[in-house]
């Protein structure tokens, strides 16, 4: 495989709507996604639930620490809601307020998980700053495997699938970050209920072909595109796609791979907070 030496000059940062970024491709799609392990952790059992207390996450000068002075680390509750008559698993960390600023819905890649989001650190970084977070494993996969997905993977699910996490779940409207693989099921939603997305974050999400320029610019939902510099692929397809949504911006992360998360995790806190701190 082909990898892609050079990075672009300008570091990784949010890119104004309608201004997309040099771009010089090089390298496989899979750079990082398939390759990476995620260490799994020993959950404390509680009353009905189990509750993990998350490592420290990579952090960056602006995202608040967990464990800082005064500030409990957040609690990660694990538990199944039933969606469409199956059980699926899922992850939930609340902020210490009373009042969540907002709700965020992680989604994730075929080779990954909730887990995912637990041990890169973004539940416990979302949690200290305020938000709401809950990630779920989707049909067939992680923890939800004896789940049967309502689609083959690489073709859109139909878009009532979301719609029933989301109030089983009762999320209301939330920020929904979809990488890869669940772009099969976020993208068919946020086109038939806009209403249950306060914002999207697509990180070089499938099945953007799947729909047209003119379906995305009916979307007014403010959008964050995510993608690496490394992923030739899937990264570029995307962002080619999505940037017909009109309220978008993009966050490109260099030297980053197509789970770019993992390969950035600073830049990647860093990039979402600074978004989700512009939504009102």
């Amino acid at each position: 495989m082909t990898r892609c030496r050079r990075s672009l000059a300008r570091p990784a940062a949010l890119w104004p709507r309608g201004a997309a970024p040099p771009v010089p491709w090089c390298g496989g799609e899979e750079a990082s996604g398939g390759r990476r392990r995620v260490r799994s952790s020993s959950p404390l059992a509680t009353t009905g639930q189990k509750v993990h207390q998350p490592s420290r996450p990579h952090l960056s000068p602006q995202l608040t620490a967990p464990g800082s002075p005064g500030m409990a680390a957040p609690r990660v509750t694990e538990s199944t809601v039933t969606v469409q008559g199956q059980s699926l698993f899922y992850r939930r960390a609340e902020p210490a307020q009373a009042v969540p600023r907002l709700t965020v819905l992680l989604l994730h890649g075929i080779r990954f998980s909730s887990e995912t989001w637990l041990q890169v650190g973004t539940l416990a970084t979302l949690a200290e700053n305020g938000y709401r977070a809950v990630a779920i494993d989707l049909p067939g996969l992680g923890r939800s495997k004896d789940a049967v997905a309502p689609a083959p993977v690489g073709q859109p699910a139909p878009a009532a699938f979301l719609k029933a996490v989301s109030e089983a779940l009762d999320l209301g409207p939330a920020v929904v970050i979809s990488p890869s693989l669940s772009g099969m099921y976020s993208l068919p939603c946020l086109l038939e209920h806009s209403q249950l997305f306060k914002a999207y974050v697509p990180v070089a999400p499938i099945c953007t072909e799947k729909f047209t320029a003119q379906q995305y610019a009916q979307i007014k939902t403010p959008t964050l595109i995510v993608y690496g510099d490394q992923d030739a692929e899937l990264g570029q397809t995307s962002l080619n796609n999505l940037k017909h949504l009109p309220e978008h911006q993009v966050l490109l992360l260099q030297g980053a791979g197509h789970a770019c998360y993992l390969d950035k995790p600073n830049e990647w806190h860093r990039g979402l907070l600074d978004f989700l701190q512009q939504l009102k």
